[in-house]
């Protein structure tokens, strides 16, 4: 497992070291100096001791910051991640974490998550989510089978299928084809619930009243009276309809001729509304059209000079393009030589202090008119190991425009150099042969690949107090060896 990829939740522990069981003892170099447990996510001092990151970062956070192993002083930003030491942990054998529910399994550390993802014998929680139950993975199939409270079930009437702590709420309230009594208790003890609402039209026992009981027939009783009262009642029925037909025509007519007499104010009214509309509308119109009149012409003029403001912007931009085009051109070098002239460097190491602007990028340059396109880049106040006290610089393989021809990864020699201004010209050089095997040095498939180079290139006290600054600039020189460079 690589010191840059992400682990799954659970597998470090949450404070100091591993407490896994390892096959063989851990040699002490893998010991944390705090916990004396394996290293998790080791973290190396200035003065070579290993701590957890966890553990440092509680030593960071005391009064006095010292290394428990040696008493020196501690800074926390000469500490560093110890990626060799990382993985050569990963790396040691250990035994299955469920070696107490009965696995044998042994694996290296980093492989231990990839095996808890199918171990049979480690405690994962109820597939259903709603279960709070825990089983060894291999109890999961008689868990959902026989135990879990909210396993699958069917119901025995209806048959449809549902968690089994809803069964018995689905039959005592919803289940269709459950048999349930009629509330009447009549005759039929039992029948499907569906049925029941139906049955209540029909049961001799169900209470009803009079279907004339809205014309002002009193009786309630039984069902199976209730044909006995309509054949004895007819005519008493027929007479309640008879007035309840008489009242309502007088409502009727007294309704209409008071709506007659409403309907006809009304349209007064309207008629009255009307000829004020049409009054005010040709007053109002010749205003109006002026003032469509004016807006239009308005509208109009802003239109052609926003279309105009518009077509001056792009201008203004095509020139700007033009004119940084022209600045790289003048400045470009197709020999694999940069000469990189810093002016202000007093301002730019400050601003490089304060974080405002960390590093800085030289134009690009290249090996040929066809060839790579490559440029430096530069920390004034160094990066990583250099930060504060050295000048970095690194070398940035650039996209060019002419890469599928040429041979990938890049393998040109390239040296660094700071020019001495003083008599003596003796410059600051470094050199180095690119690591085929190195993301830097691929074809670029962004703008630009990783940097590579030298974090500790030179030290400030070095850069400061010789003659390498003049007129407070400084030179930089790129080489990049072309004679074995194949033409594309």
């Amino acid at each position: 497992m690589s010191a840059g990829r992400s682990v799954p939740a659970g597998f470090l522990p949450l404070h100091g070291g591993f407490r896994d069981h390892f096959v063989e003892t851990p040699e002490s170099k893998y010991c944390c100096e705090a916990c004396r447990l394996v290293l998790c996510q080791p973290r190396q001092t200035e003065c070579g001791h290993r701590f957890c990151q966890s553990c440092i970062n509680d030593i960071l956070s005391r009064p006095s910051v010292v290394c428990p192993a040696d008493m020196e002083p501690l800074f926390k930003d000469k500490i560093f991640k110890d990626v060799c030491c990382h993985r050569e942990i990963m790396a040691l054998k250990v035994y299955c974490r469920s070696e107490a529910n009965g696995c044998q399994e042994t694996m290296s550390l980093q492989q231990i998550p990839e095996h808890l993802n199918v171990c049979a014998f480690y405690e994962v929680p109820c597939p259903l989510g709603k279960c709070k139950e825990r089983m060894m993975r291999k109890d999961i199939p008689d868990h959902l089978s026989w135990k879990c409270k909210h396993r699958e079930s069917s119901c025995d009437f209806c048959k449809t299928k549902m968690p089994l702590t809803d069964l018995q709420k689905h039959k005592e309230t919803v289940c269709p084809a459950f048999p349930v009594s009629c509330p009447n208790l009549c005759s039929f003890s039992s029948l499907p619930r569906s049925e029941l609402s139906n049955h209540q039209h029909d049961c001799p026992k169900a209470q009803v009243c009079c279907q004339f009981h809205r014309y002002g027939c009193t009786f309630k009783g039984l069902n199976q009276d209730l044909r006995t009262h309509e054949s004895a009642s007819a005519a008493e029925h027929l007479r309640m309809m008879a007035n309840r037909n008489s009242t309502l025509e007088n409502k009727v007519s007294t309704v209409a001729c008071g709506f007659t007499k409403l309907l006809a104010t009304i349209l007064w009214e309207v008629r009255f509304i009307l000829v004020k509309l049409i009054m005010a509308c040709r007053a109002a119109s010749l205003i109006y059209f002026n003032q469509i009149l004016s807006v239009w012409i308005c509208t109009s003029l802003e239109t052609q000079l926003n279309r105009h403001d518009d077509m001056l912007s792009v201008h203004e931009i095509r020139l700007a393009d033009m004119d940084l085009r022209f600045q790289v051109l003048e400045t470009a070098s197709y020999n694999g030589t940069l000469i990189w002239k810093i002016r202000d460097y007093k301002r730019r190491k400050q601003e490089a202090v304060a974080a405002k602007t960390l590093s800085l990028y030289s134009q690009p340059f290249y090996t040929g008119y066809f060839g790579y396109k490559m440029c430096a880049r530069v920390y004034l106040n160094g990066d990583g190991m250099g930060k504060g006290t050295h000048l970095s610089l690194f070398f940035v393989v650039m996209r060019g425009e002419y890469d599928a021809l040429l041979p990938w990864p890049f393998k040109q020699k390239v040296t660094l150099m700071l020019m001495d201004q003083g008599p003596t010209r003796k410059h600051l050089g470094d050199a180095f042969k690119p690591d085929p095997n190195s993301s830097s040095f691929r074809r670029p498939v962004a703008e630009m690949n990783i940097a590579s180079g030298c974090p500790l290139f030179v030290s400030q006290s070095v850069l400061e107090t010789g003659s390498y600054i003049r007129d407070d600039t400084i030179f930089i020189k790129v080489t990049v060896d072309t004679s074995d460079l194949p033409d594309p």
